[in-house]
Parts: structure tokens; sequence; C-alpha cells
């Protein structure tokens, strides 16, 4: 279905969220492009991963122009797309979300972790970072007696906090953004390319560096070193507690039965929040970290998002949950079979659809892709007898064969 939908053909295009099979969101892309879909072609179509980020490179002037509207530099990628402008008609996720712009530039690490693609980091993804990072300076600020950097008045991947103060994820995204700059700065003048024609390009100089040091630095992380425990923002701990399991089934989905306000006002949350930053850096966070915000996220989420279920299926696997991670899975991949939500007539949820891969290849298979190096630990569920699945490495197509007894890599030999 991913290779229908989207070729990576030309650059102008992306990956509507119903892809060619309904009309709902009008066929605009969302975030979840490159979170959820880019780590398929990554591993399947590289030049269609290229595609997919430079779609975003040549829309970046309308991505500055957002930035613009919401009185920032830099820029601003949009919540909801056809050609880079934002569609999306409500304010408090067009205005309050600044995901797609971080989810971006993590797509620029993603693929250049991969493929060492310096040319590319040159030519188009220096560019869009220093854009982004501008833009984040711009959104976030310090506290009262300058301590703490951070993201004030948001609304994180958790679409049921809004106007929040510190989302964790939003916090340690900026970080990571920040952070990626100086990085992509360091590898191109180790490679002796001219940094400074784009800098000069994005008005940019040693000062601006200087800037979002101290704001990496000084950011506000949201995370218990006692508990293990990020708190998904300002004040989450002390939200009144809602028993999710003791919601109604006819009461959804929510949106469709309960007000607004009603919907914000307790820690119910929609989609992974924390558990999604933990998802983009599987790597670099322990098993304590993974169980602790898992246990304590998971019973709050009502998944009423098509994106939930393998996220956290992905990181109930990793830390020993095979029962769950068998469920969520399922959930995952029969969510259009077996009409859960009661909208397969709208059509397929293409991101999902994405992220079934991902929850097969990255929760069973074990890959990590965010770390200095490409790494698969396969797991079997007792449930499961086997599986298999295939990913393409440099010019090699590698196939991963699991079972109770053994495990098999095969090298097909270089693709010609």
């Amino acid at each position: 279905m991913l290779n229908i939908t989207y070729h990576g053909y030309s650059q102008f295009n992306n990956i509507g969220a119903k892809g060619l099979t309904g009309e709902a969101y009008s066929g605009h892309a969302f975030w979840d492009s490159e979170t959820y879909c880019l780590p398929y072609y990554l591993f399947n179509n590289l030049e269609a991963a290229k595609n997919l980020i430079l779609f975003r490179y040549n829309t970046l002037d309308e991505a500055k122009k957002r930035a613009k509207d919401l009185d920032c530099r830099g820029a601003c990628y949009p919540i909801a797309t056809l050609n880079g402008k934002e569609a999306c008609t409500l304010w408090q996720h067009a205005s309050l979300q600044v995901q797609p712009s971080s989810g971006v530039v993590y797509a620029i690490f993603h693929y250049y972790n991969l493929t060492k693609d310096t040319d590319f980091l040159y030519k188009y993804g220096y560019e869009m970072t220093l854009e982004v990072a501008k833009f984040l300076l711009d959104r976030g600020q310090y506290n009262s007696d300058k301590s703490k950097f951070g993201y004030y008045a948001v609304m994180g991947p958790d679409e049921f906090k809004m106007m929040v103060n510190n989302n964790a994820y939003t916090n340690i995204m900026g970080k990571f953004v920040f952070e990626f700059a100086k990085y992509t700065r360091d590898i191109l003048k180790t490679h002796n390319l001219n940094v400074e024609d784009i800098e000069n390009k994005t008005h940019i100089d040693d000062s601006f560096f200087k800037e979002i040091e101290e704001a990496s630095l000084k950011m506000e992380l949201k995370f218990d070193e006692k508990t293990s425990l990020f708190e998904q923002n300002d004040g989450f701990f002390e939200l009144p507690h809602i028993d999710v399991d003791k919601i109604p089934n006819e009461d959804f989905p929510l949106y469709s039965h309960w007000t607004y306000d009603r919907i914000y006002r307790g820690d119910m949350i929609k989609q992974p929040d924390v558990l999604m930053l933990i998802f983009l850096f599987l790597s670099h966070y322990d098993e304590k970290i993974k169980k602790a915000n898992y246990e304590y996220y998971e019973p709050r989420c009502i998944h009423e998002s098509s994106l939930s279920p393998s996220v956290h299926s992905i990181i109930a696997e990793d830390i020993g949950k095979d029962d769950e991670a068998i469920d969520f899975f399922g959930y995952a991949s029969r969510l259009d079979l077996d009409d859960y939500n009661n909208n397969t007539c709208e059509g397929l949820h293409m991101t999902s659809i994405a992220a079934a891969w991902v929850n097969i290849v990255y929760g069973f298979g074990g890959l990590r892709s965010d770390g200095r190096l490409i790494s698969l630990n396969p797991k079997i569920p007792s449930r499961r007898k086997s599986y298999s699945f295939k990913v393409r490495l440099e010019d090699s197509v590698i196939t991963v064969r699991v079972n109770h007894n053994e495990i098999v890599l095969e090298n097909s030999g270089k693709i010609k």
C-alpha cells in the first residue's frame, strides 16, 4: 500500500493521511510523514525517502511565511498541508503544535544517520535545520529568573492537552534541534564545505550558536531521576485522574461525544507523547526509563489516534511485555480491516499502515537507527511461531527470519 501511494518520483508531493484510498483530511499530509512513514522508505527505497524530505525543502519559503505569521523568525512547518501552506483550520493545532518543525529536522538526522550523505546536508539539510532552529529559539522563552528555557502555551503530540507549558516532547525535541544544528555545522566544516554561504543566506552568525547553546543547556527537561519519569508538561502529575477503562464504549470517539473542556481537564491522553519521544530515541533511553514511563502513561491513554498502538507495542516488546506488545500490534495492523474506529469508509490510515511495518521491524525485530550504529536485536513473542522481514542497508537487501529456535540473517548481495 505504501509503495502504491508514494513512489518518491517527485520532490513536490507528500503522503496524504488517507493516501489514494479516501478523501478524508482532503489529501493533507501531517507531521507523521517524517516520524512514521519515513523509516519504511529509509529501509526500502532511499531515493523516495530523500524526496520525501525534499518536499519540505521545496516548501521552506511557505514555512518561513508561517513563522512570520506567528511573530517568529525562521521556519514553522504546517500541521496539515498539500503545498507547504498551513491548511489546518483549528488554531489550537496550527498555532500551538511545533512538532512538525522538529520532526523535519529529525527526518534530516535520521536520513543522514543511515546514509552519511554529506552532500544532502550541505545542499538542503543544514539550511532547513538552521531555519527551524531560528523558529524554535524565538518560540521558546526563559522563565522569570532566566534559569530555564522552555516552550510555553503549546500542544504536544497528545492533543488532549492544550496551552500547556514545558511539554517534555516539545522541549527535548527543541534541544535536539539546537544540538543537531551545531553537529551539522561541525560535520560540514570537517568536510571542508563552505558553511558561511548557508549561514549568510539564513542570516546566521556565531552569536546565534551561542544563543542556541545556552538555550539547550538550560532546557527544562521535566525528568525525575528518582522515578525515571518524564512529566508530560508542567502540572501533569497533579491533574485529576480519569480511569479510562470506565469510560462507556458508546462515548467513543470522545471528540464526538465530550466537550473540549471536559476532554482537556484530566490526565487522560489521546496518543503517545512522552512515549513518542522515547520511540524516536530508542537507543538513548534505558529499560528502566522505558518501563517507568510505559507503566505510567499507557493506562492513561485511550489510543484515539491510529498512531498510538504501534508505539505502545514497540516499547512494550522492548521491556518484555510480550502479551501487551502482541495485543497492540493486532490493534495497529487490523485497525482498518476490522474498522475499529468506525471510519474505514473514509479511507485507510496510511501512517498507521507505515507504523505497523515499523512495529514489526523496530518492535519485534529490534531495529535501532537513532544511534551511532544501525543494530538489530530480534525477539519473538511466545504467541507467535515465526516472522520475517526485509530491510535494505546500503546496496544490499537483508532478510531477517526469526523463530523460537534461531535467528537467520541472509544477505542477498549487492543491488544492481
